[in-house]
């Protein structure tokens, strides 16, 4: 699989997330149908994006809230499935989200924060400004996503992922 990124996304965000967006076990998110007609791993990008942006249009942490925003759903295996604690998938997602990112990356506290509240008021309460405005994006992007409204990089081609 690969992943072309257009000249109008900005170089900066690629350099923060460009590790993750060539893990081979992360990549495995775009077998993933997620809110109806995207793949977990475009409305992972896409939260990104946006949490990225708002981050630093505020000030705050750009590369935390970009990295969160990336990994927050990062869970290769079908939501639809139970899961293995017989938790609804809303509570339990977050906490395999965050186990798969610092297995196979180095999350700092504040990002794993952010994943593991981005459910929020159905989770914890974020504890931090990127892990709030990672439960913001996430939503933003589900109901944009969820009315087949390209958003973020998924517009304009800005991201295609190409299947191998």
């Amino acid at each position: 699989m690969d992943i072309t990124v257009s000249d109008e996304v900005s170089q900066e965000y690629h350099e923060l997330v460009k590790n993750i967006l060539c893990n081979r076990e992360f990549l495995k998110l775009s077998l993933y149908t997620h809110h109806q007609w995207t793949t977990r791993l475009m409305h992972s990008i896409n939260v990104s994006y946006l949490s990225w942006f708002i981050a630093r249009k505020l000030g705050c942490d750009e590369k935390a809230a970009a990295r969160a925003g990336l990994l927050h759903d990062f869970c290769p295996y079908d939501f639809r499935a139970e899961t293995p604690t017989g938790e609804h998938q809303a509570f339990y997602h977050p906490k395999a989200a965050a186990d798969n990112s610092v297995a196979h990356f180095d999350v700092t506290d504040r990002e794993l924060d952010a994943i593991l509240s981005h459910m929020f008021p159905l989770g914890p309460l974020p504890r931090n400004k990127e892990a709030w405005i990672i439960s913001i994006a996430d939503k933003a992007c589900a109901i944009a996503e969820g009315c087949h409204i390209a958003i973020a990089l998924a517009r304009r081609n800005r991201i295609v992922i190409n299947p191998a």
